[in-house]
């Protein structure tokens, strides 16, 4: 199962990237879900809209879509909206193909930093975007698009992390996490499996770096327990707003095994003037 990921131009291809994510999001009104002529308009307008194909049928399989911005007060910025993969293309490593070409495109406009937000629960994504992508999180936004927006969202408000790559900065090349196991950690979580629970959040660390752990799959939670999932949705929350207050940067995403228990955990570390410098933020 090859595919080929490229830029998207004419029409046409913009309305099969709203079917697509209608599919993907599992919205279930034909009217939600990105609208083409804007995808049309941005593609022709400095934004970057990516297309991933199966190279035997032709079908598109994973999509991009992205906008020219501005970070507030401060550079022009590429915003990436939204990225989809279908379910069985999932793991071929779609996702980051489209992201590491979409950075291309962003460099050759002289851009130096990509934006998007995430679900903070969802393991996979956080995964790509700061363990693998080297891009670092420090802004918490509560709710963002209300509790029913579509399937793989219902039931939790949808809070999400907005993701900082700064991609011109020197981390990008780096391939160590740092000494994260040193770290202390945020959290006192007890249980098994899906029944891991938040017992005490510790808001007062000021160690330089800290270990936030988060479930190791959140779907199974929401579907069996969403009780549950709500209480880790707002811990998490609270722990996010508390500590990037203090000045934290989210850096990395650790996934360990332990007692053949799969365990991950956010690194989160004070911005001093040299971690900035490493990831390369412009002001």
């Amino acid at each position: 199962m090859s595919y080929t990921v490229r830029a998207l131009n004419n029409y046409a291809e913009m309305v099969a990237v709203h079917r697509l994510q209608q599919d993907i999001w599992g919205f279930d009104e034909s009217k939600l879900g990105i609208y083409p002529p804007i995808l049309n308009t941005a593609a022709k307008n400095g934004g970057v809209v990516l297309g991933a194909f199966d190279d035997e049928t032709g079908r598109m399989v994973g999509f991009l879509f992205s906008f020219l911005g501005r970070e507030p007060g401060g550079p022009l910025k590429l915003c990436s909206q939204a990225m989809g993969v279908l379910k069985a293309w999932r793991g071929r490593g779609i996702a980051r193909t489209l992201k590491q070409v979409q950075r291309e495109r962003a460099l050759a406009q002289e851009l130096s930093l990509i934006t998007w937000t995430y679900d903070p629960l969802e393991a996979p994504n956080a995964n790509l975007n700061l363990h693998k992508l080297r891009a670092v999180a420090r802004t918490y936004w509560r709710d963002v698009y209300g509790s029913n927006f579509g399937k793989l969202n219902a039931g939790l408000p949808t809070d999400r992390l907005l993701v900082e790559w700064w991609i011109t900065g020197k981390r990008l090349t780096y391939d160590q996490s740092p000494e994260w196991w040193e770290s202390a950690p945020i959290l006192d979580v007890e249980g098994s499996g899906d029944s891991r629970r938040i017992v005490r959040a510790n808001l007062v660390l000021e160690e330089d770096m800290l270990q936030l752990e988060v479930p190791a799959d959140i779907r199974p939670i929401k579907a069996t327990n969403m009780e549950l999932a709500l209480d880790w949705r707002m811990k998490i929350r609270q722990v996010f707003e508390r500590y990037f207050e203090k000045s934290y940067i989210a850096t990395d995403f650790i996934t360990t095994f332990e007692a053949e228990e799969r365990r991950n955990r956010y690194i989160l570390q004070k911005a001093t003037p040299e971690l900035l410098a490493q990831i390369g933020v412009v002001t």
